[in-house]
This record gives structure tokens, sequence and C-alpha cells, in this order.
């Protein structure tokens, strides 16, 4: 299925339904082993559903922020038991302070441990079975790539990367004449481009996908029509790419592609909307965590000598510099020597406050101020540097595109890619601001904010 222009696996929708059943299944059960008495349905009984859908919504939100719903991060059937077990301990613990604080959530003494013994056996089978089903029985999407060069054998391998989608790569076609016998993929090269039609009714592709490195002049659009009304689908790679990837591939992209799309929504009335709701949401933030900041502060100065606060110039709208507020994470004198630099893994510039801070995100608290002064927003690229700007903007193509909107508090690029500190790094970065410029919504948004509130509590990717 599409969602937000990304491929999810559909099975996803099936596993939130089916799990929520199964877990009020376990309550249910348990219920009525220790009571002694059948109960046909607890919606019947409004004050046991209501505890029942607790525990449920505890166990979903422990599932989520234990990755047991991103199913191109599982590679094996032990990994989804630890995850599942370390889900339902933490769960076990919110259910126990939730108990403690509000008692009258409670169920009956013996319900709550069966039933998390229960759920655990119900959605561990659960998996298992529909993990089989999947691997035997679901339809897989047959796709024949259209290229031999670097874009087709990168798609290739994103394609190889997602077995949690079904796709399978079943060969390429070469574009320039020649026909080797495989690709440096190892993926096989069924023959040459003017022979696609043969290729194709041997093959019996669902799907074929252009990813020639040059297309003018090239294509056969006559067998490609032929095809197309013929039922089998025909792809750009780029967009195949970004669906797989959720980040559009740069280098593979031509100007016409960004400048006729029809999905870029950066019109005058969503930024007005998004300016106002950033405004609201950092003054709300700041009269709530003032006293969280606070504490901050003073751990910041009985840590280390130098201000609680760091500026930072950065480039933001239509190129704008403004001074980024953080609280100081480095030592006052960090860049005395070095000049500007990108922070390292372990760096010993950090402070042990600044550590922590980084870890849980903490630092980038004051960046509220800047939203209220609409500098930024909550979601959009990461402000750059200067410094490091004038060197991206030679380096990366479209480079400057990031800077047509607010840069934001948090990102795609920050929940989908680890810290970068090289130039490389940077640009597969700025090809997940490109995805978030080309499909910016309120959904997308939403979904950043869930996500990055999940890697600040796991403490995932800080730098």
């Amino acid at each position: 299925m599409k969602i937000l222009n990304q491929y999810y696996p559909g099975r996803v929708l099936v596993l939130l339904f089916t799990e929520n059943v199964l877990i009020i299944l376990g309550v249910w059960v348990a219920t009525c082993i220790y009571t002694g008495r059948f109960y046909l349905t607890l919606l019947y009984y409004p004050a046991l559903f209501g505890k029942a859908l607790l525990i449920t919504l505890v166990c979903q939100v422990c599932f989520y922020f234990n990755d047991l719903y991103d199913l191109k991060s599982i590679s094996s059937p032990l990994q989804i038991v630890a995850r599942l077990l370390k889900s339902l301990g933490v769960a076990s613990l919110i259910l126990a302070l939730l108990y403690l604080l509000i008692p009258a959530t409670r169920f009956g003494s013996g319900i709550v441990e069966t039933s998390v013994i229960g759920i655990a056996l119900l959605v561990l089978l659960w998996r298992v079975l529909l993990d089989w089903f999947n691997r035997v029985y679901a339809p897989g999407d047959r796709i024949l790539i259209v290229g031999t060069g670097p874009h087709a054998q990168s798609l290739a391998r994103q394609v190889d990367g997602r077995p949690d989608l079904h796709m399978k790569v079943i060969g390429l076609v070469s574009e320039n004449g020649v026909a080797p016998k495989s690709s440096s993929s190892g993926i096989a090269c069924l023959g040459r481009l003017e022979a696609l039609s043969q290729i194709a009714a041997e093959a019996k592709p669902d799907r074929i996908v252009i990813a020639v490195e040059e297309r003018r002049n090239h294509l056969p659009m006559d067998a490609l029509l032929r095809l197309r009304l013929g039922g089998t689908r025909i792809e750009h790679g780029s967009s195949l790419h970004e669906k797989l990837t959720g980040r559009i591939p740069i280098d593979a992209v031509r100007p016409s592609g960004l400048v006729f799309s029809e999905v870029f929504q950066t019109s005058v009335r969503p930024i007005r909307y998004r300016r106002a709701i950033g405004a609201a949401g950092a003054t709300l933030g700041l009269m709530v965590l003032s006293p969280l900041m606070a504490m901050i502060a003073i751990a910041i100065k009985l840590d280390s000598p130098g201000p609680v606060f760091y500026g930072q110039e950065r480039v933001g709208l239509e190129g704008t510099i403004f001074e980024m507020l953080k609280f100081r994470s480095m030592r006052a004198d960090a860049e005395q020597a070095t000049g500007p630099v990108w922070a390292g893994r372990h760096d010993p510039r950090i402070t042990r406050v600044g550590g922590v801070l980084r870890k849980l995100r903490l630092d980038e608290l004051p960046q509220l101020i800047n939203i209220l002064r609409g500098e930024m927003n909550f979601i959009g690229p990461r402000p750059e540097r200067s410094h490091f700007v004038e060197t991206l903007r030679h380096r990366i193509p479209f480079y400057d595109a990031r800077h047509l909107i607010r840069p934001g508090l948090t990102g795609w690029a920050q929940v989908s890619y680890s810290y970068g500190s090289t130039w490389e790094e940077s640009k597969e970065k700025f090809e997940y601001d490109m995805f978030y410029l080309k499909n910016m919504s309120l959904p997308l948004d939403l979904l950043i904010l869930f996500q990055t509130f999940k890697i600040a509590v796991q403490g995932r990717g800080a730098r």
C-alpha cells in the first residue's frame, strides 16, 4: 500500500487491527478464568471493557516504540520474540504505575498477569502464521528494470533491501546496445532494449521501471505503450526509488521533473497556516516546559564554565541568516582552535550534561524561541551553518531548494537518517529534505512529530 507517497507492507494494517483484537481476547479469557464467569462479550460491561482498552492502548504504544510494526527492520523470528517480550515487559511496568496512581483502572488479582502471558502467546503465534502465509501465498510484484547503469543498479539494490514488500527484480534490460550476462549487482541482463517486447513476453513482469541514464531518443515508446495498454505498469526509476526509500535521488532527477510535478504544495495558504500553528505551539511549549528548561540551565552551569545558551548562525528562509538558539552542550571554547566542524561520534568537546541533552534532543528546546520569532517552524529542513551551505550548494544539485520554506526544529531527514558529518551524508539527507518539500502535508508533519518523539525517547542517532 502507498501512504504519503511511500510503500508500506499491506499486512501492517492487518497486524494493527488483528493484534488489537488479540489483546482484548487475551484480557477477556483471563477475566473469565479468574472471575469464574463466562462473559459473552466485554461490550456489555463498560467498566471491564474500558480497562481492557487501557491495556490494549498501552501494549500497542509499546509495540510501536519497539518497532514491531517496522517490518523492514525485522530480520528473524527471534527478533520478533525479543521485541515482543521487551514491549510487554515495559507495558507491565507502565500498567503497574497506572494502577498505583489510578486504582479504579485495576483488574482483579492475577488477571493482568495472565493477560500479558496470553497476549504474548497469541501475538507470537499470529505473527508466525501471518509471516508463513505471506511467504507462501502473498503475490509478489515482478519488476523488469530498463537500464544497467548506476541508477538501475542502485534501484535493484533498494528493491532487494525491502523483502517486506514482496517485490522482486527479475532482470535488467541493457540500453546501450551491449547485453552482458549479468550486472554488477548479480541480476541477470535479459537482453537489449530493442528486444523489449520479446523480453517482456517471456519474463511476464508486473512492472517495468525505466532507469536509463539518458532517455532522449532511446526508449521504444511504441513497445512501452503496447505493454502499458496490456496491463503492465510503467514507472520512472526515480519515482519507485522515492516510494521505496522516502527520498528523491537527486542525481537521477531532471529539473523538468521537479518543475512540472503536481505534488509540490508550497502555496501561500498552507505556509500561513503552518506559521500560525507554529507560533501557537511554541507559546504553549515555552509555558509548559519552562520548569524543565530552568533545571537544564542549572545543570549546565554546574557541569562546566560558560553560558547556558549557545547561539549559532544558520541559513533560514530565502537564504536569510539568523541566530539559532540551543542549550550549550559543548565546552565554551569548542571551536576556538578548529573553526566550524561537524560533530563526530564520541566528540571530546561534548560535556557530560551535554551528552545527555543531545541524546534526548533536549538541547534543541530553546529553538521554541526561534519558532516564536518566525525564524523557524516545528517541521522543516534543519537549518545548516552558512559555512557549510557555501560548500554544499556547489556540490549538491538544487541544494538551495531547502531554503524555500522555514527551517524546522525537526524534519523528515532527521527522523529518516542518522547524523550527517560528511558532504556525501549531507547529500543523502538533502534527498530526504526534497521528499518533504515535494510531499509536505499535515499528515506527513504529524508522522514526523510521532517519529521525533519516538527517537528522542529511545535516544537514537544523536551526536
